[in-house]
């Protein structure tokens, strides 16, 4: 997930993956994004196969306050299916 901050503030964000498959998916880098002024950054967001099934899950970016400045709260759709299993 490519994410921009065009202020002059630094936002931060708590990210939460949430839904009915949520333990599927994970965030190699930690639940806190950080985000200087004028820069952007990117949100690994991984998946892990469990059923042959489509998965879905939501990604939650929940501001946190920095020097009294407050973000809008993010979400994002994620769904990952399976088209092609390689036998090892």
């Amino acid at each position: 997930v490519h994410l921009k901050n065009p202020k002059s503030h630094t936002l931060a964000y708590n990210a939460i993956v949430v839904g009915r498959d949520a333990d599927d998916f994970s965030l190699p880098k930690g639940n806190t994004v950080t985000i200087p002024p004028t820069r952007e950054d990117f949100i690994n967001v991984e998946f892990t196969i469990r059923f042959l099934r489509p998965a879905e899950a939501v990604l939650l970016l929940i501001s946190n306050k920095v020097d009294g400045v407050d973000g809008a709260t993010l979400t994002f759709s994620l769904k990952s299916e399976v088209k092609n299993i390689d036998p090892l």
